[in-house]
């Protein structure tokens, strides 16, 4: 913001309106600010559209394409505050090269990312996502280093000894024939919590008896690998 912002005061240029999606992906067109500033360019209020870098506005051409059409109908033009493109020959042959770069770097990422969960998955690695009741994550050495030499760190799942036998009773008063009613008030009135810090209820003592993580079966989207982790029960 502040760059797009000194640019235009270098350029003279009278900023209008700020359309800010923040932590929202430029790889698609899901994006409510996005959408309203291409459907402001429908009622002329502006003339141009600045952006950082042109990887900002799109990161896949089609889209790129679709809506620098609809602006430019409009009579909108995109600038690129980081990229100096020229209004001639040359500059569409820069914009098209910095958008396929901006693609390929999206494309590319996405399989780096996908690649390095299935390597977690494989070895059981912590993935992401909530952490159970009783079960917390522990350091280890994944034998990788960093563009520093420094080994990266990875976690794996290891058994809370603090919160385990909470689940562990959850267990055994429904192996004894508890039914729910009297598990969640039983909990409830001792003071244990939840993994979010609330009071139990049915569904997150349901949750509990049901997540297959804590018989040691690690998950992971559609993977199960038996022993993934240690047992709590």
């Amino acid at each position: 913001l502040e760059y797009c912002r000194n640019y235009a005061k270098q350029h003279n240029y009278k900023i209008i309106n700020e359309y800010i999606d923040r932590a929202q992906s430029g790889t698609n067109d899901d994006r409510p600010e996005f959408l309203k500033m291409i459907d402001d360019s429908n009622k002329k209020l502006f003339e141009g559209v600045l952006v950082y870098q042109l990887d900002r506005f799109a990161r896949n051409r089609y889209d790129s394409a679709i809506y620098k059409r609809t602006l430019k109908k409009n009579g909108v033009r995109v600038f690129s505050a980081r990229e100096n493109i020229n209004d001639d020959a040359s500059g569409v042959l820069m914009e098209s090269v910095l958008e396929g770069m901006a693609e390929y770097y999206s494309v590319e990422l996405s399989q780096k990312v996908k690649r390095g969960m299935k390597i977690n998955t494989e070895n059981c690695i912590y993935n992401g996502g909530t952490i159970p009741l009783g079960l917390k994550l522990v350091d280890i050495d994944s034998g990788i280093t960093d563009a520093t030499g420094r080994i990266i760190k990875k976690k794996k799942f290891d058994i809370d000894e603090q919160t385990a036998p909470v689940v562990r009773e959850i267990f055994e008063m429904y192996a004894n024939g508890y039914i729910m009613a009297d598990i969640i008030k039983h909990l409830n009135e001792k003071g244990f919590r939840t993994v979010t810090g609330g009071e139990f209820k049915q569904n997150s003592v349901r949750g509990i008896l049901v997540n297959k993580r804590y018989n040691g079966v690690y998950t992971c989207g559609n993977a199960e690998i038996i022993d993934g982790i240690p047992k709590i029960i």
